[in-house]
């Protein structure tokens, strides 16, 4: 990291996991144990902080990534991948020899739209405090912390890492996922509950919703405003998004597009989201926006590391 990287002040500053995703293109069915059916992949810069990073500087926002990798082929890729792009990646090494990969991800698409996937978190694992830069913080505009399940060696300091941001003035915003490998526990759901006092965006899915509150949709999301957080932005995939909070309730309908790469499409609504934001669109406008940055990624099959450009969501949009 030089000086200058140091010194200057980011739209973004995206903080999570990165990973290598192996994604199909959509096929009909898992074939039958023991049998082989022939599909396309594609190869792609994938996790949630990732993609969001890769996403937010595609649009034009000045973006940096915080994450950790391996010292193997896989990992010097992304992190090439993402600099292609135009994100500034604050990236180190993990010293465990067991996890000298970037987190890895095998994602089958279906016909449907729908999607199964086979992760690895890989060095992801070993992300910690003394990782983040808290300068960049600082002086960023939108803080995003991504990936919550995949990095649990930020678990001690995400609370410190969201209030230090909020304390200063900068937008804080936090996507879970969905949890893999911990389960919905009451022990891992309280590491979320306890972040929510420090976030102003919380970005979920349905699911996820339930899976936190044990409550369905919007008696859900209410009842993860009244544990602090101060807004509620829903993933609903086809029907599009919503925006919650204690004083009102925005629903925007999904851009009517045929899906071919759903695995990250969520991740790119976040980026579209923050962008929306940080340019003052009204509530709805946002949404409306987040909803054709998706509808430009989940609708292109993805050669490379391919995200919507501003003119591409713009066409869309309007």
């Amino acid at each position: 990291m030089t000086a200058k990287q140091n010194a200057q002040i980011y739209d973004a500053v995206v903080i999570g996991d990165v990973f290598c995703d192996i994604a199909t293109m959509p096929i009909e069915d898992y074939p039958e144990r023991d049998k082989q059916i022939g599909c396309e992949f594609m190869l792609k810069v994938g996790g949630q902080a990732g993609n969001c990073a890769a996403a937010c500087a595609s649009l034009g926002l000045k973006t940096a990534l915080i994450c950790k990798t391996g010292n193997d082929v896989l990992s010097h890729w992304v992190l090439s991948e993402l600099q292609k792009v135009g994100v500034t990646c604050f990236a180190k090494m993990t010293e465990k020899e067991e996890l000298q990969h970037p987190g890895i991800t095998v994602s089958i698409a279906f016909d449907d739209g729908s999607r199964s996937m086979l992760s690895d978190r890989g060095a992801n694992l070993d992300l910690a405090e003394e990782d983040v830069n808290f300068e960049l913080l600082r002086k960023a505009r939108f803080v995003m912390r991504a990936g919550h399940w995949n990095t649990e060696g930020l678990f001690p300091a995400n609370k410190k890492i969201l209030e230090f941001a909020k304390s200063r003035g900068v937008y804080t915003g936090v996507d879970i996922g969905w949890s893999a490998y911990l389960g919905w526990t009451a022990r891992a759901r309280q590491t979320v509950f306890d972040l929510l006092p420090y976030t102003d965006f919380l970005f979920v899915n349905e699911a996820e919703i339930n899976g936190l509150s044990e409550k369905n949709d919007k008696e859900g999301a209410y009842d993860l405003l009244d544990n602090g957080c101060e807004n509620v932005i829903v993933h609903r995939g086809a029907l599009g998004s919503s925006w919650i909070t204690n004083e009102f309730e925005i629903r925007c309908p999904a851009f009517n597009v045929k899906p071919i790469s759903p695995t990250g499409v969520g991740d790119v609504f976040n980026a579209g989201f923050i962008y929306a934001l940080l340019e003052g669109k009204e509530a709805k406008e946002c949404l409306r926006f987040a909803n054709a940055c998706a509808a430009a990624y989940i609708s292109t099959k993805r050669r490379g590391n391919v995200f919507p450009t501003l003119k591409e969501v713009e066409n869309l949009y309007k």
